[in-house]
């Protein structure tokens, strides 16, 4: 697997991936306080049936900007950070992340599969997934690279 970036990028795409992490709990802050009140969202089905304690935030449409913020940035720091060279590049990265990856594409499709088995009324976007399977990738990753192959 060929990297692309400088070194440096890895810190740009952690930075990256915070900020993904920021808007999405602003984006779900309404989701936050309704757990945090006791309200299910049967209690509450859609954002036009407000309860009198409870008024949300941001409605439906208005939260959606920042979780697909959210969602780019997340995907565009993990890109940045596992195409990034090591400080010193050799055949052995270029090995650890080929198997990585596989590792990563099974477990994804192992998950996915297994949450469609266990609630099949949830569905998950295709950039979900994509977004499970880096993360998967760069635990694998950041583990092998640490303390299965540490000398």
């Amino acid at each position: 697997m060929k990297t692309y970036f400088p070194h440096y990028f890895k810190r740009i795409g952690i930075l990256f991936v915070f900020i993904a992490i920021i808007l999405s709990c602003i984006g779900g802050v309404d989701d936050f306080r309704r757990g945090f009140n006791g309200i299910s969202n049967n209690q509450v089905p859609n954002y036009s049936q407000v309860q009198d304690d409870f008024k949300p935030y941001f409605t439906k449409e208005e939260a959606q900007p920042w979780i697909y913020g959210s969602l780019f940035l997340s995907i565009a720091g993990f890109v940045l950070y596992l195409f990034s060279k090591e400080k010193i590049e050799d055949e052995f990265y270029q090995q650890l992340r080929a198997k990585c990856l596989t590792q990563a594409l099974l477990f994804t499709w192992l998950f996915t599969g297994f949450i469609y088995i266990v609630l099949p009324a949830y569905e998950l976007d295709g950039f979900y997934i994509l977004q499970l399977h880096l993360i998967f990738y760069t635990i694998l990753y950041v583990y092998n690279k640490r303390y299965a192959y540490s000398e």
